[in-house]
């Protein structure tokens, strides 16, 4: 049982930093003496900050005439604490006009200091001598997923091992860019120890998350290890290769582009390509990449010479220009240009990962169908927009319904949900607008409608496709007027809301049937986000996997588990009609029912293995034939899927298909084919 003494604040100016900062002395001589850990809180609250350390005895903001308590744990000693509340009865100030000058002094830049620390990007934890956490900023709350309540006065080491912070005191040395990882995070730190008079009295880590950066300097490493193979290749071809400038000044020969044409000990670069062939005449077809250039050397031979114009980002900056004896040159052209698609994909995966507003960071996926979808919902948290979400069922509707609220200027405000379908329509109207007592049979009370209570904030009317047109009527005059008024009420109420609507019916059939309503339609569709199914961003399955997984043994107490090569190929086969609700079913379905710590393809609901095995079986992948056939989408990613994994590249995928590269590149990101 804890121990503790209530006292009065009497202080003038409450417990400012020079109060605190005398309070702090104190408990650290009590503490040493009785070897325990003194706190200090409000009354009646179940939370208070240790009282060895300045920020957080001012970041209570205790007031002159405030209760309080000073306690310790139940192995603490009840002399320390009645010690230190004796000391706070007896603390008086000199009321002279430099003091409290000082004291202002102080409070600003306590203030400022505490304001500082919690709006760093960069994690911050301080601690005393003992190992104890008594500053734990907001971004190392969020960093480490530990909040700040939970740590503060408790063992550093204990919460966060990896930081391995006791050596900090014990060494007394500085530790700058070490790297550590929490969860499934990476951080750099610097750890810094704080000593007073060759006396360790604390110490200070700040960390940064680094997860992201990792990530994407892989991938671009990748690039650079793809363009270091191409410079390889082009010192290693039997073509002669010759790279220029716009103003046709050659930047790059290769070995056999000199040996053909006996330049060496010339010095060729910065020179004009005309300068090296004076009695050719280079038209400017030629730097287009509709002509050739036949060259005949002294001894006979003949080379045939093209120039393809290289363009980044639609701005010309040269040619590459090859020669070979009367060959074809089309592939060393496609290695250039996958290495351009390459570069321009990562830039853009780049740009759409950053733009994305952090409210979307819990959604799972990396797709490039998925990504589009996500930048342009981040777009429509930034305004109060109506928005629209369409997808089929299972894709995460809700999901990015409550993303769009949280980055939005409403996310202080109640988002308020509504499934539409699942309330009859004679209750529909009572659940959105409420009712005032006596209204109906059954009426003992005033209801405040969802609409009502969602003022302020956000509505999001699920399924909204399945609500009456007569419903559909009031909802539009609600859009129009901002007002509603109760069943069976009298006086129209304000109300300050923003709506976020979604469906999987199809509304512009359904208008032109009559079942839905225009003019409802183009309030509610002024931002349209089209979720995509799962089976368009099948490159997601192995990390929604993983999410899964982790998601489902913490909620059954389970062990970590894995999923076979084989389960996971089946799942990236199948079709998903449920969408990412149904994924997460069978992953729970798996895990529940095998025997081991891993899901293997036995574990997989007996239909996915049929469909599965119907495919191969078949030997194509999708069938033509019966009920269930395959959307136009569906065939199309798979042609161009086959067209790119047997040609190798997006020009000569599209000439296979009869489209050019950009179309080709513009729907294998679309469908996420590598």
């Amino acid at each position: 049982m804890e121990k503790s003494q209530r006292v009065k604040i009497t202080n003038k100016n409450g417990l400012h930093t020079r109060v605190a900062a005398m309070v702090v002395r104190q408990s650290q001589k009590i503490e040493k003496m009785w070897n325990c850990q003194l706190y200090l809180r409000r009354l009646n609250s179940h939370s208070g900050v240790p009282c060895n350390s300045v920020l957080p005895l001012v970041s209570l903001k205790l007031k002159n005439g405030e209760m309080v308590e000073v306690y310790t744990d139940e192995n603490g000693s009840e002399e320390a604490v009645f010690g230190l509340a004796d000391f706070i009865r007896q603390i008086s100030e000199l009321e002279i006009p430099e003091t409290e000058a000082v004291d202002t002094i102080l409070q600003e830049n306590t203030l400022a200091s505490e304001k500082i620390f919690e709006s760093i990007n960069n994690g911050l934890i301080a601690m005393d001598s003992n190992g104890s956490i008594n500053i734990f900023n907001k971004a190392a709350e969020e960093i480490t997923g530990i909040k700040a309540s939970d740590i503060i006065g408790k063992k550093g080491d204990e919460w966060v091992p990896n930081f391995n912070l006791k050596d900090l005191l014990n060494t007394k040395k500085e530790k700058l860019g070490l790297k550590h990882k929490i969860g499934k995070k990476w951080v750099i730190t610097n750890k810094s120890p704080i000593i007073v008079d060759e006396e360790v009295v604390g110490g200070v880590v700040v960390f940064q998350d680094i997860s992201q950066i990792e990530e994407l300097s892989w991938e671009l490493h990748s690039v650079k290890e793809l363009k270091e193979k191409f410079n390889t290749i082009l010192e290693t071809v039997d073509d002669g290769i010759c790279m220029i400038n716009r103003n046709r000044e050659i930047t790059y020969v290769n070995l056999p582009f000199v040996r053909m044409f006996k330049k060496e000990g010339i010095q060729v670069l910065s020179r004009k390509i005309q300068d090296l062939f004076p009695e050719e005449k280079f038209r400017d077809d030629f730097f287009m990449g509709k002509d050739e250039i036949i060259i005949v050397t002294k001894g006979g031979r003949e080379f045939i010479m093209h120039a393809r114009p290289i363009v980044i980002e639609s701005k010309f900056t040269g040619n590459v220009v090859v020669a070979k004896e009367l060959t074809e040159i089309a592939k060393l052209a496609d290695r250039i240009e996958l290495l351009s698609e390459k570069t321009r994909f990562l830039q853009d995966e780049l740009d759409k990962k950053e733009s994305l507003n952090p409210s979307f960071n819990n959604i799972v996926g990396k797709s490039g169908a998925l990504m589009e979808s996500l930048t342009v919902a981040s777009k429509a948290a930034r305004t109060d927009a109506a928005v629209l979400i369409r997808g089929e069922s299972g894709t995460g509707k809700e999901l990015v319904a409550r993303a769009i609220h949280r980055g939005s200027s409403r996310n202080k405000k109640p988002f308020v949900g509504m499934n539409c379908a699942a309330i009859p329509s004679n209750l529909l109207e009572s659940e959105l607008f409420g009712y005032e007592k006596g209204a109906f049979t059954g009426a003992y009370k005033e209801k405040r409608g969802k609409l009502e209570i969602a003022s302020g904030g956000t509505i999001f009317l699920d399924e909204i496709g399945d609500m009456d047109k007569a419903m559909q009527a009031k909802l539009l005059r609600v859009l129009q007027e901002q007002e509603i008024e109760r069943i069976g009420g009298i006086e129209p109420i304000k109300i300050n809301i923003r709506v976020i609507a979604a469906t999987n019916s199809p509304l512009e059939k359904m208008m032109e049937e009559g079942d839905f309503r225009r003019d409802l339609y183009y309030r509610l569709n002024v931002i349209t986000v089209m979720l995509p199914p799962l089976w368009q961003r099948k490159g997601d399955i192995p990390v929604l996997v993983e999410h899964f997984t982790e998601k489902i043994s913490k909620k059954y107490d389970l062990p970590n588990c894995t999923i076979k090569k084989s389960a996971l190929m089946a799942l990236e086969q199948y079709r998903f009609p449920g969408n990412v609700r149904e994924l997460e079913n069978i992953i729970e379905r798996g895990m529940t029912l095998s025997n081991n710590e891993w899901i293997s393809i036995d574990d997989l609901p007996n239909h996915l293995r049929d469909e599965v095995n119907d495919k191969k079986k078949n030997n194509r992948p999708f069938a033509l034939d019966g009920d269930n056939l395959p959307t136009l989408e569906e065939m199309e990613r798979e042609l161009i899927g086959l067209a790119l994994k047997k040609h190798g590249s997006f020009r000569q995928a599209g000439l296979a298909l009869g489209l050019d590269h950009k179309t080709i590149s513009a729907k294998a990101k679309k469908y996420d084919l590598k």
